[in-house]
């Protein structure tokens, strides 16, 4: 598929390579870009070099399994919408899964994840026209929501960066030694 003409980049995790490809070529037919990764560690791998609009992603894997991982990039910042998938889950994985930050959970065989990924791709759209900042309870102190915010922008910023520090600085209008001291006072891992 020609990159240039895909209407969302999408990462699909998933430790069952049949389930996978079945996806991505359901995904690729309508000019969605999709990336595979099979476990946890491929796609932290992934995610340091490329942006995507939308993640689903297996809950039972090998080494760190999916719900391990949410928690993990949701506490880290990471905004990109993500839905979970699970062939054998149960309800408390569910509202698990939406507690840590996931956006749906759907049941594997997966039949038609297109109205799906259209309907996150589309509200995800309507979110950024809207300049809301995801991830912020405006009704927390002002300190925490600006350390959400900070912390939002910086990984994003690193990420968009390859983790160029002194590019980094320079957009965020900050000396270098200053951003290595607010990065570390956040929290971020400047890898």
């Amino acid at each position: 598929m020609d990159r240039t003409l895909a209407i969302g980049r999408i990462l699909i995790i998933d430790d069952e390579n049949i389930n996978a490809e079945t996806m991505m070529d359901t995904l690729e037919d309508v000019n969605y870009h999709v990336v595979l990764a099979a476990n946890a560690n491929q796609a932290k791998t992934i995610v340091e070099d490329q942006i995507f609009d939308l993640v689903m992603m297996d809950v039972w894997m090998p080494a760190q399994d999916g719900m391990s991982l949410l928690e993990e990039w949701t506490q880290s910042g990471f905004s990109t919408p993500i839905v979970m998938m699970s062939g054998h889950a149960e309800h408390q994985d569910v509202v698990k899964a939406i507690k840590l930050g996931a956006v749906d959970f759907l049941e594997k065989p997966l039949h038609d994840i297109l109205p799906l990924v259209r309907k996150i791709l589309s509200e995800q759209v309507l979110e950024k026209s809207e300049h809301t900042i995801n991830g912020i309870e405006f009704n927390a102190p002002l300190k925490e929501a600006r350390n959400i915010f900070e912390v939002q922008y910086f990984n994003h910023h690193l990420q968009e960066n390859k983790h160029n520090i002194a590019k980094v600085a320079i957009l965020a209008g900050l000396e270098r030694t200053t951003l290595y001291r607010k990065l570390k006072d956040l929290g971020i891992d400047k890898k």
